[in-house]
């Protein structure tokens, strides 16, 4: 099976902040797993696809191509990709803490570390376009 990609280098720059300043090579990397993201999460969703099992309606497409880019440009803007800093929580050693001011994520719904994975401009761009439904849109 080959790996869905729904974003290009061209997408990103149209649609993100600030267009791409580093190595094509992440950017690709970036987009890539940005879009296992977005079928994780539009999983349970309906929509047409082509052989392929990309989406064919242009706005389900749209959806899918500006949440990889918003997921991207979240990994860019907080240089976690993996969202191991996010698993993580903060580091401390004796008195000294590093990191974030909480001890750890466990507190965190599902939900509020899914966004804090990311981003939550990604999620609110496929709930508008009706791929995430809102009753489980925070659990």
């Amino acid at each position: 099976m080959t790996m869905r990609v729904y974003a290009t280098a061209a997408d990103f720059n149209a649609v993100s902040e600030e267009p791409w300043g580093g190595d094509a090579g992440v950017l690709l990397k970036r987009l890539r797993a940005a879009s296992v993201e977005v079928e994780k999460l539009t999983r349970r969703s309906r929509y047409d696809t082509d052989d392929d099992g990309f989406p064919t309606d242009p706005d389900v497409s749209d959806a899918f191509t500006e949440a990889t880019c918003a997921i991207a440009e979240y990994w860019t803007i907080t240089d976690d990709p993996t969202g191991a800093d996010v698993a993580a929580g903060a580091v401390k050693i004796g008195s000294v803490s590093l990191g974030t001011t909480s001890s750890s994520s466990d507190g965190l719904s599902e939900h509020e570390k899914l966004l804090r994975r990311i981003g939550a401009r990604a999620f609110d761009i496929l709930t508008n376009a009706g791929l995430i439904q809102a009753a489980v849109a925070h659990t």
